[in-house]
């Protein structure tokens, strides 16, 4: 049997920091029996209710205790697919590492924002993002043409997207970007990228021109997170009349 109880969300936070309740919370011997948080509590006189001045000591409530725990909601990014509910005070944590956090879409102008595999689909469709499939430590060579200077990786492990976008005038130099589709890295797990741009062949001996790049790869609606320098290629290592850049790719997962 279920039982639906409706409260009043104000006494589910702290009165004095309006921070959310969670284990143990403390409540004062007065008149009142006024609450405080743990962190509060750790910085309260414990012989003077802060509310009232009534002199007392406090002890811990237990009954509102099982009520913060009862007390669950749905994760709020249910919209892009999450239907985990978790206990209301934990649920700014579980936001900082649902991987249904939306993303917004990466292309100039477009508005769309959603989860990961959603995000996919529309980058797929919506803009004919290409896609292609790669396998954790080893290497993918792309070739970007002019006209499509962008990919979408898609690891056939565990279905993770990676985002490859080139950036620069036609003719010109370009900086070539890697960056994991998810909203942020909290979660885990961590990655680690090598690029190579490969020149043309010349001369009797073979000799090609290459520039490289190691990084972490960085999520890419993370704002907080340090954005990675990309590899900078030079025009020089542009390719036949289309202009194309010569790609090896290798993703790797970073143990804890």
């Amino acid at each position: 049997m279920e039982l639906t109880v409706r409260i009043d969300m104000a006494n589910l936070h702290c009165p004095r920091c309006d921070h959310p309740f969670k284990p143990p919370i403390f409540e004062f011997l007065c008149d009142g029996g006024h609450l405080a948080c743990s962190d509060c509590h750790g910085q309260l006189p414990k012989n003077k209710c802060y509310a009232c001045g009534q002199e007392g000591a406090y002890r811990r409530n237990t009954t509102m205790e099982d009520v913060v725990g009862w007390h669950k909601i749905l994760c709020p990014y249910n919209i892009y697919g999450c239907q985990i509910s978790v206990p209301y005070h934990e649920s700014s944590s579980h936001r900082l590492v649902c991987p249904c956090a939306p993303c917004g879409c990466p292309d100039p102008g477009c508005t769309f924002a959603g989860s990961p595999p959603m995000l996919h689909d529309h980058l797929r469709d919506a803009h004919g993002w290409p896609v292609e499939k790669i396998r954790y430590g080893q290497p993918l060579v792309l070739r970007l043409p002019e006209s499509q200077r962008r990919r979408l990786l898609v690891t056939e492990k565990d279905g993770r997207v990676f985002l490859v976008v080139a950036m620069g005038a036609p003719g010109e130099c370009h900086e070539v970007s890697l960056a994991c589709l998810r909203a942020n890295a909290t979660a885990g797990p961590r990655y680690s990228c090598k690029m190579w741009a490969m020149g043309n062949v010349v001369g009797p001996a073979g000799a090609q021109s290459v520039m490289m790049k190691m990084m972490e790869v960085p999520s890419l609606a993370a704002t907080g997170e340090a954005a990675a320098a990309p590899l900078v290629v030079h025009r020089k290592l542009l390719h036949g009349a289309s202009a194309e850049i010569h790609l090896i790719v290798r993703v790797d997962e970073v143990l804890p």
